[in-house]
C-alpha cells in the first residue's frame, strides 16, 4: 500500500462525517485485547503495544510491515515514544520471568529495537505518561510515584502516589507540563476518581471522586486549562486551576476505553467495544462519527496524530487502521 499521504486535510467537526479508512498497518494475528497506540511527536511513527510485544511503523515509507518489534519479558502497562528515537516502557513480568524479574523502567531504540537504558524501580509501575518536554510520570504500586528525566535518565523527584487499592486506567500531562493526572478505579468502591498533581505547587495530588464506576481515560485540553475524565459512558470536564466541574455528558450508545484530543481541542476520540471508535465534539459532546464492525470485543486505543490529519484505531486482530478525510474536505 502507498505511504501515508501527509497532505490530507485536518479532521474537523465539519468534515468528520467523511472519515474513511485509508491505510491498514500490520498483519492479522489472533484476537488482541486492549492494544495501546502512540504516535511519536512528528506523527511519522506509530507504536502499538499488545501483551508483551511492541511493534512500530514508519508511516512515511511505502510498506505496512512494522519497521521494528520487541518481545519483552514483561507486559508493559504503557509504551511511549521519547522523541522519535526511543520507546520507554515498564510493567510486570510475564509468568516465566517472574522469579528473577525486578521491576524496572526500560528504553529501546526505534532503529533496531536494542535496549538503550534501564533502571530498577522500587515497585512495579501501574501507570505511565510522557510530557512534551520528555518528563515521565511513573505511578508505582505501594502508593509511590515519581518524575523521571528520560534524556538524562535520572529521577527528578518523588510524588505522593495513588492509594494502594486502585487500578490506574490512564495518566496524562498538560501541554505545558505543569499538571499531571491519573484516572483510577477502586477495587473496593463503586466510584472512579481523578488524581491531579500541580507539579509547581506540591507533591500531593488533589483527589476528586467522579461519580461513575468504571474509568476509561483522562486527557488535558491542548489549548485551554481543562481536562476530561472519561468513564465508559460518562465524561466530566474540569477546570484544572479552579478544580471545579464545568459540565458533563453521557454517551450510552458506546462503551469506550480510552480518550484523546485533536491538536486544537475541538474533537475527542475514544475507542469502543465494537472494534471501532467514536468521535465527539468537545463543546457539545455530540457524536460526529462512529465506526463499528459489530464485534462485542474491546478494541484497544483510538488516537489522533499530532497534526490532526489521522486517527489510528487498533482493530483487535493485530492490525491498525488509519482514518482520514479527503484532502479537499
Amino acid at each position: 500500500m502507498n505511504q501515508t499521504d501527509l497532505t490530507r486535510a485536518v479532521i474537523t467537526s465539519k468534515n468528520a462525517p467523511g472519515l474513511k479508512r485509508v491505510r491498514q498497518l500490520g498483519s492479522q494475528l489472533d484476537s488482541i485485547l486492549w492494544e495501546k497506540l502512540c504516535f511519536d511527536p512528528s506523527g511519522t511513527r506509530l507504536l502499538a503495544k499488545a501483551a508483551s510485544r511492541l511493534r512500530w511503523w514508519n508511516l512515511d515509507t511505502a510498506t505496512d510491515v512494522a519497521s521494528g518489534s520487541v518481545e519483552l519479558k514483561m507486559e508493559p502497562i504503557e509504551a511511549l515514544f521519547h522523541g522519535s528515537s526511543h520507546i520507554v516502557t515498564a510493567g510486570p513480568p510475564v509468568a516465566e520471568a517472574a522469579v528473577t524479574w525486578r521491576p524496572r523502567l526500560m528504553a529501546f531504540s526505534t532503529t533496531d529495537g536494542s535496549l538503550w537504558r534501564e533502571e530498577t524501580l522500587s515497585a512495579p509501575a501501574i501507570g505511565l505518561a510522557m510530557s512534551r518536554d520528555g518528563m515521565l510520570l511513573a505511578i508505582l504500586e505501594r502508593g509511590e510515584a515519581l518524575l523521571w528525566d528520560v534524556a538524562g535518565w535520572k529521577r527528578v523527584r518523588d510524588l505522593l502516589g495513588v492509594e494502594w487499592q486502585v487500578s490506574v486506567k490512564a495518566c496524562s500531562f498538560s501541554r505545558d507540563s505543569r499538571f499531571a493526572a491519573a484516572i483510577v478505579s477502586y477495587y473496593n468502591h463503586d466510584q472512579a476518581a481523578l488524581y491531579l498533581w500541580d507539579l509547581k505547587a506540591s507533591a500531593h495530588p488533589w483527589v476528586h471522586p467522579l461519580g461513575f464506576e468504571f474509568a476509561a481515560g483522562v486527557a488535558f485540553h491542548p489549548t485551554q486549562p481543562l481536562l476530561v475524565a472519561r468513564g465508559v459512558h460518562e465524561a466530566v470536564v474540569m477546570d484544572v486551576y479552579e478544580r471545579s466541574v464545568l459540565r458533563t455528558f453521557n454517551d450510552d450508545r458506546h462503551y469506550v476505553s480510552n480518550l484523546d484530543f485533536s491538536p486544537d481541542g475541538e474533537l475527542m476520540v475514544s475507542s469502543t467495544d465494537t472494534h471501532g471508535f467514536a468521535l465527539y465534539h468537545f463543546d457539545t459532546g455530540e457524536v460526529l462519527f462512529s465506526h463499528s464492525d459489530d464485534s462485542e470485543l474491546t478494541t484497544g486505543d483510538a488516537v489522533f496524530s499530532p497534526d490532526g490529519h489521522f486517527i489510528a484505531c487498533a482493530q483487535g486482530d493485530g492490525t491498525v487502521g488509519l482514518w482520514a478525510v479527503d484532502p479537499a474536505s
